[in-house]
């Protein structure tokens, strides 16, 4: 991994190199989520590493709401001049524009892939106060009470919701998905007994899971985590919920081609530090480093597949 992130380093050296200075103000940041997420955390890491690297103080600029939409509508209205970047997940660049009739920006037409940065797993979790331990013991309670069907979920319209939409079709059980503005707000009502369960980022749960204030009883990859061995995936339970993540780094469409090529260069040579690919694994984010055109072909590729399945979930755009 450190051979990959270093060879696309280097093979973006020269191009950075000649890239005009940045030092004539700082670089605003966006951050669609709250503070104190793990997404947040990821950006904060990277904006540290990156303003040693560019000569310039980065801000990082929470501006939460909407699954990111108020973020990226933002960028979309910045100047491309390399002062505004933008943090924002798979929800925010694929999932927002293929459940809305105008999300106010176009992720291709309308911003620019500095690079991805990183995937990362999903998890499903219970209170503290459920004697849940799996899945089957959770839609058996939800079956015997429905009100222990509500389920959290980081956004409205997100993966999650339509992977519980399917799980309610598939075993003919009403779960009834709750959106927050964000993991954060989600969690603290997990935490607090507000709510009987919840889904979203892995990291987002485990300082909760190992502090027994919560319990996961899925992570939603295709197979078991590193930092949870011991949990069985959603698709070994026989539920169909394969959701993984992407986060990635965004600057306004026409950027001049110099700016972006020192702006990537400097996020991948951040990916590079062991410090941060540490944190991030600790978080339970996987750095998953690829230049711009990676980030948009994986776009791409992610509107191409989930786009289907959202039509198929019979969801209205609004």
């Amino acid at each position: 991994m450190a051979g990959l992130i270093a060879g696309l380093f280097l093979a973006a050296g020269p191009v950075a190199a000649q890239a005009p200075s940045f030092s004539s103000g700082p670089v605003r940041l966006l951050v669609g989520f709250p503070a104190g997420g793990t997404i947040d955390v990821v950006a904060r890491l990277l904006a540290e590493q990156m303003r040693v690297d560019l000569g310039t103080q980065i801000v990082v600029e929470n501006m939460t709401g909407a699954g990111g939409q108020i973020a990226a509508q933002a960028l979309k209205r910045s100047a491309p001049d390399g002062h505004t970047l933008m943090v924002a997940p798979d929800h925010t660049m694929v999932v927002i524009p293929l459940t809305m009739i105008n999300p106010g920006f176009d992720p291709l037409a309308d911003f620019a892939a500095v690079g991805q940065i990183a995937d990362y797993s999903g998890a499903m979790a219970v209170g503290a106060g459920s004697d849940v331990k799996d899945l089957d013991g959770f839609l058996k309670k939800v079956q015997a009470d429905p009100k222990l069907g509500s389920v959290g979920i980081a956004a409205a319209g997100s993966k999650p919701q339509f992977a519980l939409l399917a799980i309610s079709r598939e075993k003919k059980v009403s779960l009834n998905p709750v959106p927050y503005r964000g993991s954060v707000p989600m969690v603290q009502d997990l935490v607090g007994g507000h709510l009987p369960s919840g889904i979203t980022a892995l990291g987002d749960f485990l300082e909760q899971h190992a502090g027994g204030q919560l319990r996961i009883i899925a992570v939603t990859d295709e197979k078991r985590v590193q930092q949870l061995p011991n949990v069985p995936t959603a698709v070994e339970q026989g539920y169909p919920m394969k959701l993984n993540f992407w986060l990635g780094m965004f600057a306004p469409a026409k950027t001049p081609d110099a700016v972006m090529a020192a702006l990537s260069a400097s996020m991948l040579k951040a990916l590079a530090q062991p410090a941060v690919t540490e944190r991030m694994r600790a978080l339970a984010f996987e750095p998953r480093p690829k230049p711009p055109a990676g980030m948009t072909e994986e776009i791409t590729a992610d509107m191409k597949y989930w786009g289907p399945l959202v039509e198929a979930s019979g969801w209205v755009k609004q």
